[in-house]
């Protein structure tokens, strides 16, 4: 990984260059998720209303026999929505034939040069798909690419809608479609998406917006996603660089959206470090993670609770980056303060964070990032009492029960290995001011004497009363002396 050099006494960086060249380490990058992994939340990999892609696809021969997953009439209701968006474009397409629609995404994929098509999406894969002939995979991708794009394209412009369209007549439909849309199982390669979203593109004209773009503000209605995908739009649309050709799949889009901003903030720092150059002292202070460290001992941090009995205060902030989380040391009288972007949980983040984390693990073209900040929420939040605590601050935005709440923290990595955490630096400092003992003996004092404004003017009128008797006493000597 490459070092960069950063200024600021409160700033804790992330190094996560392993990311820049994921699209040329490996091509496989759609994977069953381990047992391992799924044993903890089978569900949260699991598809409830809609199978996209090879791993739970089904077609005519039913459930595959000893693979997990649904049967067939789980997904009927998506299937038949699957049928009409693709009527829907073979329509406003000169009512051309999906046979004929299929030859024109292979013809367009041809004209790219980037390979033949079937053998380049199924390269996307981990497993072969033996099972699916070469006419049914093709068919697969164009009507499961042609639902998605029709469905953000529905979300983000209502008068697309049919009257009686059970995605957006039902309630909560589209909160299920997306957390079927973000498992790492149910995941359409990139190309196969866009090659038919330019195709369909004059269909639809006044609806240029890139794909990216598309899909992150379709997203951005997702409590969890909020903040990550508008920040991501915004950056986006702010360097005129919609990188649609990089992208892997939906889920790598969405895991950019949360880690490509905490990239930026490293670059910047670096080219006002080349302008200003560290002091001494800065470079003694700053406190900056180059590297992802393997050690147990580096992975430790206190409670949230424990860490406010050592008053280090909370934060919420503002930033690109969820993971943008840093310490600012305090000074005589106060203690630290880590400031946090507020994270919000709700029914679909446990979803949202195991896939990315099992893509983490799975693919070896990610550094774990994101695996790091679990570890670290966890390390904050251990009781009932932690997430209250956050909540009350506005760091997390719970959604859910403060049992479930923190439930969701510590089991999220659970039984994951991990061989690099990147908040190691981080947790270094807050575990250093937290052993100050000062701070633990001045909380103590505030919790006990100055807790209500009857201990206050109780300890102001003993100290007042004190006063007067050492005064008193003090000129009683003085008189005796002169005597």
């Amino acid at each position: 990984m490459a070092e960069h050099h950063r200024s600021g006494r409160d700033q804790t960086a992330i190094d996560i260059g392993d990311d820049c060249k994921k699209s040329k380490i490996c091509q496989k990058c759609i994977f069953r998720v381990p047992k391992v992994l799924r044993r903890q939340n089978p569900e949260a990999y699991t598809p409830d209303v809609v199978s996209l892609g090879p791993f739970h696809y089904r077609g005519k021969r039913g459930k595959e026999e000893g693979k997990e997953g649904k049967g067939e009439e789980d997904f009927q209701l998506m299937e038949r929505v699957k049928e009409s968006y693709l009527n829907e474009i073979l329509s406003e397409m000169k009512n051309i034939t999906l046979k004929e629609l299929t030859a024109k995404v292979i013809e367009l994929s041809d004209l790219k040069e980037e390979g033949e098509f079937e053998q380049r999406a199924r390269d996307f894969y981990s497993e072969t798909f033996a099972h699916i002939s070469s006419e049914d995979f093709i068919e697969m991708m164009v009507v499961d690419g042609c639902f998605l794009i029709q469905l953000f394209r529905k979300c983000n412009y209502p008068k697309l809608r049919a009257f009686d369209d059970p995605t957006f007549n039902m309630d909560c439909m589209f909160h299920f479609l997306c957390h079927d849309i973000l498992l790492l199982e149910n995941q359409l390669p990139w190309f196969v998406i866009h090659s038919l979203y330019d195709l369909t593109l004059e269909i639809y004209p006044g609806h240029e917006a890139s794909l990216s773009i598309l899909i992150l503000q379709a997203f951005s209605i997702l409590p969890s996603l909020k903040h990550s995908c508008s920040t991501y739009n915004t950056y986006l649309g702010r360097n005129k660089c919609h990188c649609d050709t990089d992208v892997l799949h939906i889920l790598d889009m969405v895991r950019a959206s949360i880690v490509i901003p905490l990239k930026t903030i490293e670059e910047r720092a670096h080219k006002e470090h080349q302008m200003h150059p560290l002091t001494a002292y800065q470079r003694q202070s700053s406190k900056v993670v180059r590297k992802g460290i393997f050690d147990p001992d580096h992975h430790q941090m206190h409670t949230a609770t424990a860490l406010s009995k050592a008053d280090i205060k909370f934060e919420p902030v503002r930033r690109e980056s969820i993971m943008d989380i840093r310490f600012k040391e305090g000074g005589f009288g106060r203690n630290g303060v880590l400031m946090i972007p507020q994270l919000n949980v709700g029914m679909s983040s446990e979803t949202i964070f195991r896939n990315l984390i099992a893509i983490e693990q799975c693919y070896h073209g990610y550094s774990n990032v994101i695996t790091s900040y679990a570890i670290l929420m966890d390390n904050l939040i251990s009781s009932k009492e932690d997430m209250e605590l956050l909540c009350k601050e506005k760091v997390i935005g719970n959604w859910l029960s403060d049992e479930d709440g923190c439930k969701f923290f510590s089991n999220l990595y659970k039984d994951i290995p991990h061989s690099k955490f990147y908040y190691a630096d981080l947790c270094k400092q807050v575990n250093d001011c937290y052993k100050l003992k000062w701070y633990i003996w001045l909380v103590s004092l505030k919790s006990e004497k100055f807790s209500n404004p009857w201990k206050v003017s109780a300890f102001v009128i003993a100290v007042i009363v004190l006063s007067l008797s050492i005064w008193s006493q003090t000129n009683n000597i003085r008189t005796f002396l002169r005597k």
